[in-house]
């Protein structure tokens, strides 16, 4: 008995995404079955759409069937005209069974518990279980063969590292229709029309957006092909797609789009095999790309750290290396760096960090201008040039640019971590090779704004006494007067008294003996003791106004040696 390649009935198609699409063709339904020479005596069978559209994957003889309580999803039962028992159909019936073949039956009927075909007695269960098995081997064969050449014409384009927009294009030339790869967000990575329509590329993946595919963040992906019914421009169309997984990521979704809402079966079919296949190929592109944009990732954060670094060996090197990332090495730079990333329960990974660094490098682009950033420990430096904007020449310019540029940081990164962020900047300089001078002000201004408590983005310039005395807080005679002044008060702690918080909160109250002591929670005789005590101990009336500077400036000079310490140590590790 040899196997007919006879097209299958159309059924709907119940995998996921809604919409009524046909089943393909690699399937062997009852429609298919019955339309074989041996099985044409129970062809009335083929009047109810819904039965004849039932799956068959093989045969069981009657006794072997009921002969376990397994379920007999897509199993025909093959009997003799004298088994067949009421009782027994309405069990196969409860177990899913497709139908019975009954071998000398009167006649073929559907309204009983399973339908029963009925064919002549001269059929056996050999007969029935060759038919059965050459007709499911066929379709799967032929599915096996096609997939094997689609394989190898889009592996083809993978070798020579084609890329999506060819691999797309083969996958519309393969199927004849518009093809589509679509990113997780629905975003068109490659798109190529069909020779006889036209088609809006967004309005595709539009369509498809709103059949509610299965994505990570509402379900678990499926890599199997699946039909969806899409209105695209007002125009019915079925979607043939397959989500591209690669080691359980989700990567996005390969498309092939059939006109109209009723195509054939045996199209469908051909498309199931292209989008599975397909979607391993792409998701190996994706990953190639992927890594070669890794790679360039690395390589342009190592540029990055030895701008802020200063390490270049040569000046050379420096004018080769900005060449490469088209960075002009006569522009005007400043640096931006923002701390407090990590979430408040610390779970902020590394990777998440720099993935705020390349959209940092993206935000609020800027014609002409380049921006540069990279995670440098737990803080993110980026690299903005202010000069190529007409009119832009004057240094006010400049720092209006990059302070606006920090300001807008400042939000996204608060936007998208959920928390306030700290985020400080440098002035602006001339030339790749003085950037780090920029970044070091950029890290101090971090520093500082930690230090005093600020709510907003600060640059070093906007400290004003900070940036004057930034020089002076590293020098000995400048450490020596801090330690003067601010030694004796800090030695009165281990009594219980600091009195070096007293005279600060009593010198930044403009010296209103009241007013710092509402702010210290203490009655004012309290602050006045503290205060005559601090006098005795510094052996300086602190009522005066050039005492309260000099314990003041003492105390700046105090905060800026600590901070430029701290990052020094940083920037120039031991």
């Amino acid at each position: 008995m040899t196997a007919l390649s006879t097209p299958a009935s159309g059924v709907l198609d119940t995998q996921g995404g809604g919409g009524s699409a046909q089943a393909d063709d690699e399937q062997l339904t009852v429609a298919a079955l019955l339309q074989e020479r041996m099985m044409r005596s129970a062809a009335s069978a083929l009047s109810d759409a819904e039965f004849a559209g039932r799956v068959i994957a093989w045969c069981l003889p009657w006794e072997q069937a009921l002969a376990s309580n397994d379920a007999l999803t897509d199993v025909l039962v093959y009997a003799a005209a004298g088994q067949v028992d009421e009782a027994e159909l309405r069990t196969l019936a409860r177990r899913r069974a497709v139908a019975v073949v009954a071998a000398g039956a009167a006649q073929t009927t559907l309204d009983g518990p399973v339908p029963v075909l009925a064919v002549a007695d001269r059929i056996s269960y050999r007969d029935v279980n060759h038919l059965v098995a050459s007709l499911v081997l066929a379709r799967e064969t032929h599915s096996l063969r096609y997939g094997i050449t689609v394989h190898r014409v889009l592996a083809e384009l993978l070798y020579r590292g084609a890329g999506l927009d060819a691999l797309c294009h083969q996958m519309s030339r393969l199927s004849g229709c518009a093809a589509a790869i679509l990113d997780p967000q629905f975003r068109v990575l490659a798109f190529e029309q069909a020779r006889d329509r036209t088609l809006e590329p967004a309005a595709v993946a539009a369509a498809f957006r709103e059949t509610n595919p299965t994505t990570p963040e509402n379900d678990e992906v499926s890599a199997t092909p699946r039909v969806c019914a899409l209105q695209i421009e007002s125009a019915p169309s079925t979607g043939v797609v397959n989500a591209i997984l690669l080691a359980g990521r989700h990567d996005g979704w390969v498309m092939v789009i059939e006109p109209g809402d009723d195509p054939h079966p045996k199209d469908i079919a051909q498309h199931r095999v292209i989008v599975d296949q397909a979607a391993m190929i792409v998701g190996t592109e994706l990953l190639r790309m992927r890594s070669v944009e890794e790679a360039e990732e690395r390589a342009r954060g190592d540029f990055v750290h030895a701008l802020l670094h200063g390490r270049f060996a040569t000046q050379h090197d420096l004018e080769a290396r900005s060449a490469h990332y088209d960075v002009p090495i006569n522009g005007t730079f400043g640096v931006v760096v923002a701390g407090h990333l990590s979430a408040a329960d610390g779970t902020e990974s590394l990777n998440a960090l720099f993935q705020l660094a390349r959209d940092a490098a993206r935000l609020a682009p800027d014609p002409g201008n380049r921006t540069l950033a990279t995670v440098v420990g737990n803080v993110l430096a980026v690299i903005r040039q202010v000069d190529s904007r007409p009119g832009s020449d004057s240094p006010d310019a400049a720092a209006k640019a990059l302070a606006q540029y920090a300001h807008t940081l400042e939000q996204e990164l608060a936007r998208r971590i959920r928390h306030p962020v700290a985020v400080g900047y440098g002035r602006t300089v001339r030339g790749a090779d003085h950037v780090m001078d920029s970044y070091r002000e950029a890290r101090l201004a971090l520093g500082l704004h930690h230090k005093l408590g600020m709510s907003e983005s600060c640059g070093f310039q906007e400290l004003r006494v900070y940036a004057i005395l930034s020089e002076l807080a590293s020098n000995p005679q400048a450490k020596a007067f801090t330690a003067d002044i601010l030694g004796p008060l800090r030695a009165q702690r281990h009594a219980g008294a600091d009195l070096e918080q007293a005279v600060m909160t009593y010198i930044d109250a403009g010296g209103n003996l009241n007013a710092a002591a509402r702010t210290l929670h203490i009655h004012r005789n309290t602050m006045l003791y503290k205060l005559e005590r601090a006098s005795r101990v510094l052996q300086l009336d602190l009522r005066q106004a050039e005492h309260q500077f000099t314990v003041w400036l003492a105390h700046k000079l105090d905060i800026l040696a600590e901070t430029t310490t701290a990052v020094d140590r940083d920037l120039h590790p031991a």
